[in-house]
């Protein structure tokens, strides 16, 4: 089975940007924090909201104190004066979209005009809107309805932002032909334009399309409709458990997703398709099983973490030396348990982001702990035996990573935990592979100081990358997994830039100072490094990354593939 995403699939902007400053105001709220009415018409989103401290209530009725957020959708001026009538804060999350269709219904509504509405009469944002022409606007959601309306006088028509195109301009059409002044208003933002637009095309090249959202999101149910009208079966899911077994049996198939789905839902719907498309041989699953374990239990990171070492090692002493096979454990068990300790510390978080690997950690918790317990407790008494300072070096280290995650301050402080201060995650996983692939070696076997200072540079900015790397796949989240990253703070288009940037830094490190005789020529074997960052980050690291298997592949494979380069030279040399 071939997939095809729809590029418009996810979130629009109106709701990111609801989420975004719902989950940071969050963790600073003085009292508890609640969404008038769902802040996402998504089940599954909602119950993470929930779970990060976000509730969605019906009404304020009973609410003496905390922080109420307006969802996207907005709401009647009465009703924001009934939250401010009993104390409570506002943090206004309304679409800019929205804003401007209220701005304009008021403006008109002040001048004399008759509101009418293309919309549906029980959406939250409709109900919103009549809210700003004293609930006198005329709501109608069919041509038919508006061939029915008898007005005076002058009309502004107006649509609900996620209503049909096609469905505005005919309602249009109608009224024009019976009222003599209309004035038609284009409201319809152009995130619902491009989507509803895409689908038609991307139906026209598929034999099926799979639309995915919740029930109770009117853009996500219009989309399923508009994908119908195309004559081509449309299935509407809001899980990936909702796919039906025949869908197997088409050849191409389209997914699209409506502006309130979280992408992580897109991207499980997109797993199981993939699933049912698989052979089912014996072989092939079993190959697959080990995979996924390898990868999901941080097996294959740990691998990547000596192959760092190794190839930091050679870049600093050439293909004669070989480093002690202890500090390849070192890197190793580090790596392996730290990842463990900290996945299984953030596994609420992780349900919205990577489900497969959640559930390989639910199914055996104690044996991960277990072993990540022996192997750091291996690796401190191998450090030990090595000197005082490997040994306190490599401690802290753990130290580090283990506190990541857990809160170290008074909770009225802003950054309790290591994880609240921005972009940490990605810093702070860095330094940790580069003190483990070069500090720690560097402490026994003495380097130049300058060829040390640059081999630490170059394994920082590799392990940056393969961290940023893996926050592209968490950002399935959609903002859920939290502010650490450096795709959430700067979003993904700056992110990749970012990167892009890192890769040019550290072709230049590993030429310059292998030009310089700093480094030995493998600097210039190492160059195809930099180069693959480059050459995925775009095709592989798109909006959604569509296998929960090709992300560590590539991103530790960075790492995998500079220790076999560094192995090939040794052998070549």
């Amino acid at each position: 089975m071939q997939i095809k995403l729809a590029q418009t699939a996810g979130f629009c902007m109106g709701v990111k940007r609801a989420i975004d400053r719902a989950l940071s105001e969050a963790p600073d709220a003085r009292g508890p924090v609640y969404s008038l009415g769902p802040l996402i018409h998504n089940p599954q989103a909602v119950e993470v909201l929930e779970r990060r401290g976000i509730r969605a209530v019906d009404s304020i009725d009973g609410i003496r104190e905390g922080t109420v957020i307006i969802r996207a959708h907005g709401i009647p001026p009465a009703t924001r004066a009934a939250i401010e009538a009993a104390g409570l804060k506002i943090v206004d999350a309304t679409c800019p979209h929205v804003l401007h269709s209220q701005a304009i219904i008021r403006k008109h509504h002040q001048e004399g005009c008759r509101i009418v509405i293309a919309g549906d009469r029980d959406h939250a944002e409709v109900m919103g809107l009549q809210g700003y022409c004293d609930n006198a606007g005329v709501v109608v959601s069919t041509p038919e309805e508006a061939r029915g309306l008898r007005l005076e006088g002058r009309i502004c028509l107006i649509a609900q932002t996620t209503f049909n195109e096609a469905a505005y301009g005919e309602i249009a059409g109608v009224l024009k032909a019976g009222h003599n002044n209309v004035l038609v208003v284009q409201t319809i933002c152009k995130s619902t334009e491009e989507r509803q637009r895409e689908v038609i095309e991307l139906a026209k090249s598929v034999d099926a399309m799979v639309v995915v959202g919740g029930r109770n999101s009117a853009n996500t149910r219009r989309l399923a409709e508009i994908a119908r009208e195309t004559r081509r079966p449309a299935i509407h899911v809001e899980t990936a458990a909702e796919l039906p077994a025949d869908v197997a049996s088409y050849r191409t198939v389209g997914v699209t997703a409506g502006a309130s789905t979280p992408s992580w839902v897109t991207a499980s719907v997109i797993r199981r398709l993939q699933e049912m498309s698989r052979p089912t041989r014996p072989t092939a699953r079993a190959l697959g099983s080990a995979l996924r374990g390898i990868i999901h239990s941080n097996i294959y990171t740990g691998f990547g973490a000596a192959a760092l070492t190794y190839a930091c090692f050679a870049l600093q002493f050439g293909p004669g030396a070989s480093p002690d096979p202890l500090h390849l454990a070192i890197a190793f068990s580090y790596i392996f348990s730290v990842y463990v300790w900290n996945r299984m510390s953030k596994k609420q978080l992780d349900e919205a982001n990577a489900p497969p690997r959640v559930a390989f950690y639910a199914g055996r918790p104690k044996l991960l702990i277990v072993v990540s317990a022996l192997l750091a407790a291996l690796s401190l008494g191998v450090a030990a035996s090595m000197g005082l300072l490997e040994a306190i070096l490599l401690l802290a280290a753990y130290l580090i990573g283990l506190a990541y995650n857990i809160p170290l301050a008074p909770a009225w402080l802003k950054y309790r935990r290591l994880r609240d201060i921005p972009a940490s995650k990605d810093i702070f996983a860095a330094a940790g592979w580069a003190a483990v692939a070069v500090v720690i070696p560097a402490i026994a076997y003495r380097p130049p100081l300058a060829a040390a200072l640059l081999a630490g540079l170059a394994a920082f900015i590799l392990s940056f990358v393969r961290t940023v790397l893996f926050d592209f796949t968490d950002i399935q989240g959609d903002r859920l997994l939290g502010r650490e990253t450096l795709p959430v703070l700067l979003g993904a288009d700056r992110a990749r830039a970012h990167l892009a940037l890192m890769a040019g830094l550290l072709a230049a490190v590993l030429a310059g100072a292998a030009a310089a005789g700093i480094f030995k020529p493998l600097g210039y074997l190492l160059l195809p490094c930099p180069a693959l960052i480059v050459l995925v980050l775009y095709p592989l690291f798109g909006k959604v990354v569509k296998s929960e298997l090709v992300c560590p592949l590539v991103a530790d494979g960075l790492l995998l593939l500079a220790g076999g380069l560094a192995a090939l030279w040794r052998v070549l040399a």
